[in-house]
């Protein structure tokens, strides 16, 4: 796991630029999706729980750097909102791309609704009606994992391929 510890800090930096300065500047209906999150989801469905949450805690530390909320709300929501899903994706049908796609919308409800209590909770001024404008935002982020999804198991077979057996 050292190995891809120190390779998350780099990536999920970069994501998390990238997710700042460049994609506010090409909305989808208004929303921007949380690359750094689909990123942690689809790696911690690809390789384990442990590794997804390393990376979500790493992606969130890094968003949380760039905007106003406390430092580690992100970073927490991000790991609740991996680790729900990781946790059912062993036992769902063996359709993994289609069980990929439920479980962002999964885990993006999650992570909306716990980062709006956490945020209440620290004394922000958040109205929890205001999730229901963030709803597309679950579905956005079902279609964006895909080509995520796909990009990541892609890299993973080639630097970590399946042990020939005999």
């Amino acid at each position: 796991m050292a190995v891809r510890f120190y390779v998350a800090i780099p990536v999920m930096a970069v994501l998390a630029i990238i997710q700042t300065a460049v994609l506010p500047h090409f909305s989808i209906a208004g929303l921007e999706p949380q690359l750094v999150f689909v990123v942690a989801l689809a790696w911690g469905l690809l390789r384990g729980l442990e590794e997804g949450l390393v990376w979500a805690f790493i992606g969130g530390i890094f968003v949380d750097l760039f905007s106003v909320s406390p430092v580690g709300l992100s970073a927490l929501a991000f790991m609740a909102a991996v680790a729900a899903p990781v946790l059912l994706y062993p036992i769902l049908p063996p359709r993994r791309l289609l069980v990929a796609v439920s479980m962002a919308a999964l885990g993006t409800f999650i992570y909306l609704v716990f980062y709006a209590l956490a945020l209440r909770a620290f004394g922000h001024a958040v109205a929890l009606r205001s999730l229901a404008d963030l709803l597309p935002l679950i579905g956005l982020h079902a279609v964006v994992i895909v080509p995520v999804y796909l990009l990541l198991s892609s890299i993973l077979r080639v630097f970590r391929p399946r042990p020939v057996e005999f």
